[in-house]
Order: C-alpha cells, then structure tokens, then sequence
C-alpha cells in the first residue's frame, strides 16, 4: 500500500482549466490598473493644459478693465500712502468656454467665491492681474465669474488694498495729490495680453464722496506699456507688459490747517513785534526767546505729519520765516539797547520807532511771497 496517496490531492481538469483562468483574470487586472496609475497623471495634465495656454495662441488677447473706486480713505501723508475700497472688473473671450444656451440649466453661469476659486484652478484660463503699487499682501474677500454663452467671461472682484505713491508736499497744506492705482497682468506680457478700454467709476459729477476732506479735479484712464530690464532677454517685445493707469487728482481742503496752524502762527510772529513798543531790554528779550520757543512747537508739529523730505513745504518755509524775524527781533533791540545805553531817555526809540514800522512790513511782504513762490 502506498504511504502517499491520501496525502496528494487530486485536481481534476475542469477544475484546473478554472484555477488558470483566474489567474490570467488577475494578472489582466494587475496591468490595467497599473496602466490607469501611469496614464491618469498624463490624461490630467491634458485636460489642463487646453486651460493654460491663452483661448488665441497666436494674438494677444484683449482684457477690457474697469475699476470702480467706492472710497479712498485713511490717507496718510507721513508714509504716503491711502487705502481704497472698491471693484476691478475685466472681460475677456474664450471660444472654448461657449454652450449652448438651449440645454444649459442657466445663461449666463454664475459662480461666486469658492466656486468661483476652484473654476479658476480647474477649468478656465485665467488672466490673473496684479495692483503695482499696492503695499503689503493684497486681499480679495469677494470674487465673481459669469461665463456667458458666447465665450465672454467677466471677473469682478471687491478689494481693500493699501496703496503708496511718490506724493508732493511743497505747497502743503495747498497741495495737490495725484491717488493712482495701476494694473498689470501677472506673467503675460503683451504678446500674450494687452489691456484695453480702461475705465474708472464714478464720473466726476457722481465722485463727491470718494475723497473725504478733498476736492477731486480730474479722474481718467489710461493704457500704458512698461518695459521691465531685468528679465535679461534682448527681445524688448517679450520685455514689454502691457498695464492700466487709473488716478484721481484731487487739492485738499485747507480750512483746518489755515485756522489750526497758520493763522495761530501768524499772530504769535506778529505778536514778537510788540518787542519794539517795549523800553525794558530784559522784557524784550524774555518776550522774544519765549515766542521762538512757541514756534519750536510748531516746528515740531510740522515733522508729526510730514515725511523727511528733501526740500521744505509751504508750512515749513512760514515757520522758518517765523524764526529769522523773531531772531531779528532779538537783534534789532539788543543793538538798539547798545547803542543806547549812554544816550538820553529822548533819543533812546528813534531806531525803535523804525522798527516798529519796518517788521512788520516786511513780514508781511515775505509772507506774500513765500505764498505765491510755493502756490503759484
């Protein structure tokens, strides 16, 4: 009897012809799934890319711009900066975003915010553009896309930006600020995108509101070209963005700063002359170092709200106006108490009384100038 013949199984063909066929089930399994692994990244990558590239590869496409400003505020003229609140809105074609209206469940399509984001991540090419002269991150809490039948695609964005600019302050406090906004397209230059059609709401007749304590002069738009050196390329063409100039020119109102600063001034500056109406050399003296200590104190209010700058302003050619003649002032009695000293009670205020008559004169005639030097 053989030892082994209960130990062996026997495997009839039937099920042996079964047992290969899954194996071959599985192996079929093993390499289609392996095929789908390698092939999803390239299929992916496909379907992306048609939303990368521009709806015209061969044409720069034509990005209208409008932005409409609801209100310039927190205008800070000691970092020259000024933060706007308001709408950039730009429209564009793609050919490839068109549907049919019939069998579409809405015309135009809508999407708003997250939808709005991931449609922009995943399924449409987008002309991101950035604010130029915006200081620090800049923050969008509201985004908007229509795509309507006909390809035409409107992006609207609500923003709060802090922007800078280079501002002039020689006439200050009658100065005239420039506010501009510029916009630029990120990474296409204008072989690929040109800004066009820029506009800025609101009109003037309706911008009363969008400046507080500023009267608005002009408001326009306007396309420019920017050339950037430092892409290193000779091809000035791929070195050439194409970007949208938006500004407000607006004169601030001066009543505070008249009633407030200069016209204080003024009075102190005149009030140094009484100096000359006063016979005791100690009281002028007291009198005029005391008033060129009160307008130390104008000088240092002049430096709270102003940048160091290079050259002087308006208020700050009034106070050094004010220290020359209230320095003078100091000069003219202490010669006069000199040359007085040994002489009778009679002669001592002819010089004074000449005084009297040529400070303030001239002071005023200095005055007058230095306004029209600076706001002329």
């Amino acid at each position: 009897m053989n030892l082994f013949t209960n130990t062996l199984p026997v495997i009839s063909p039937s099920r042996l012809i079964i047992k290969m066929k899954n194996a071959v089930l599985i192996k079929c399994a093993i390499i289609y799934l392996t095929f789908q692994l390698v092939s999803f990244p390239a299929i992916a990558y496909a379907s992306e890319a048609k939303h990368i590239i521009p709806p015209d590869s061969l044409h720069p496409i034509e990005l209208s711009i409008s932005l409409h400003i609801n209100n310039i505020y927190n205008i800070n003229t000691l970092h020259e900066t000024y933060q706007v609140d308001g709408y950039l809105v730009y429209t564009w074609f793609d050919n490839r975003m068109k549907f049919d209206p019939a069998t579409a469940i809405c015309d135009p399509e809508i999407y708003i915010n997250e939808r709005a984001s991931e449609l922009i991540s995943n399924s449409i090419w987008f002309p991101s553009c950035e604010f130029v002269n915006v200081q620090g991150s800049r923050a969008s809490p509201n985004i908007r896309i229509e795509i309507n039948s006909d390809g035409k695609i409107l992006y609207t964005e609500r923003f709060f930006e802090t922007f800078i600019a280079n501002m002039n302050y020689k006439s200050f406090p009658f100065d005239t600020q420039f506010f501009n906004i510029i916009v630029e397209p990120w990474g296409y230059n204008n072989q690929k995108v040109v800004l066009t059609n820029p506009k800025l709401y609101p009109n003037l007749s309706e911008s009363g509101q969008v400046i507080d304590k500023w009267q608005i002069d002009t408001m326009y738009a306007q396309t420019a070209e920017k050339v950037y050196d430092h892409l290193g390329t000779d091809d000035k063409k791929s070195r050439t963005w194409s970007r949208a100039i938006f500004e407000i020119k607006a004169k601030r109102m001066s009543g505070y700063f008249i009633w407030q600063v200069l016209f204080p001034l003024i009075i102190i500056i005149m009030a140094s002359f009484v100096i000359f109406w006063i016979t005791d050399f100690a009281i002028q003296i007291g009198i005029g170092f005391s008033l060129m200590l009160t307008v130390v104190a104008f000088n240092f209010y002049s430096a709270s709200i102003l940048p160091k700058l290079p050259y002087n302003t308006y208020i700050e050619s009034v106070i050094i106006v004010g220290y020359v003649f209230i320095f003078l002032g100091i000069i003219a009695v202490t010669i006069n108490y000199r040359l007085n000293k040994f002489k009778n009670k009679t002669d001592k205020n002819k010089l004074l009384n000449l005084f009297r008559i040529v400070f303030p004169i001239s002071y005023l005639i200095t005055m007058c100038l230095t306004y029209l030097r600076f706001n002329c």
